[in-house]
């Protein structure tokens, strides 16, 4: 049975459009992350789903009940924010039992589950720590050990990592994903972040102008893009513009066999890794010019002027242990596998 149900929601701001037509459906247990650029109506949603917004139209539906009049405080939801609104002057522990002790918990049974909480994000012991002597990471955890103290249907995270330095945030990312799959807490994480949304999300929901342009597990996103915005958007990709006749597509640099494809002008995506270097041009290789090299260590990425119509280069990724022969202001013949192709309209 779904747990969350997003139904034909509209949101408006006076005549600006924030969403248009959203419908989603989040099973129980799922992590699901709603990812895009800055002011394409993921915060927007995510607030319309705790009750701190009203939707225009539209409804929100869990476990079968309608609750989009239903206020926030009554919505049974865990939330951390981006700034994670913690109180400096009360302990980790007295911050953690915030929404027990408002509730009338006993001390008693408030101090049982602060601890046990702790034990789950990797704090045990820390309950009368000051929150100023905390790291920013310690923070996040007790920012989380509080949205889960009520043990709420709907955990909801509004880009609560992006404040953290890279390495603390992905490390953090995988104890999300971690303590998320142990609970079965059904979870809706807002970010721009693509990594994070790889490396947590059970679905990904790609977002761009209010509008839901993909829905799919990670590694469907990433492998088949429902068109150039998610394409490009999802890790790195090059987008070739050019022509489709008789299963021969004809671009700048070359052209490719692609068995079956439907003949019209298309768009091809190829991701870097997919790319391989070739002795010489051959039936599906492209040429072009180096015109930049970088070594990053697990790989080496090269970018290649094939006269691309919208003037990008190509860019080639190689294992970081494989010999580049290539320098800039070389020829490049790049071969590139049919099968990795992803053909866009």
């Amino acid at each position: 049975m779904s747990g969350l149900i997003v139904e034909n929601v509209d949101k408006f701001y006076g005549n600006v459009q924030a969403l248009g037509d959203i419908s989603l459906t989040v099973d129980n247990g799922q992590f699901v992350c709603l990812l895009g650029p800055s002011g394409c109506g993921k915060t927007s949603l995510l607030r319309i789903v705790a009750g701190l917004e009203d939707p225009s139209a539209g409804r929100i539906v869990l476990d079968g009940a309608d609750i989009t009049s239903k206020p926030a405080h009554k919505r049974d939801f865990g939330m951390v924010f981006q700034s994670l609104a913690l109180f400096p002057h009360l302990s980790v522990g007295d911050n953690i039992a915030y929404p027990l002790a408002i509730r009338g918990v006993p001390k008693e049974k408030r101090r049982a589950e602060v601890e046990r909480l702790l034990e789950l994000v990797h704090l045990p012991g820390k309950a009368d720590r000051a929150i100023t002597q905390l790291s920013g990471g310690q923070r996040q955890r007790v920012a989380i050990a509080r949205a889960l103290i009520m043990q709420p249907k709907l955990f909801l995270l509004d880009e609560p990592m992006s404040a953290l330095d890279a390495k603390l945030r992905e490390t953090m990312q995988v104890e999300v994903k971690r303590l998320q799959r142990s609970l079965g807490v059904t979870s809706l994480l807002v970010t721009h972040d693509q990594r994070e949304a790889m490396t947590t999300a059970d679905l990904v929901v790609v977002m761009s102008e209010g509008k839901i342009q993909q829905v799919a597990p990670p590694i469907e996103i990433y492998r088949n893009p429902a068109n150039a915005f998610v394409a490009d958007f999802i890790g790195i990709t090059n987008l070739i513009q050019g022509r489709i006749d008789g299963g021969r597509f004809e671009g700048p640099g070359g052209a490719l066999t692609l068995p079956g494809a439907k003949p019209g002008n298309a768009t091809l995506s190829i991701r870097p890794e997919d790319i391989a270097l070739a002795p010489q041009a051959g039936p599906d290789t492209l040429t072009g010019t180096v015109t930049f090299v970088r070594h990053l260590g697990a790989t080496t990425e090269i970018s290649v002027d094939t006269g691309n119509a919208d003037e990008k280069d190509l860019t080639v990724s190689l294992p970081g242990r494989t010999h580049c022969p290539l320098e800039v202001g070389d020829t490049a013949h790049l071969s590139v596998d049919p099968a990795a192709v992803v053909v866009l309209g």
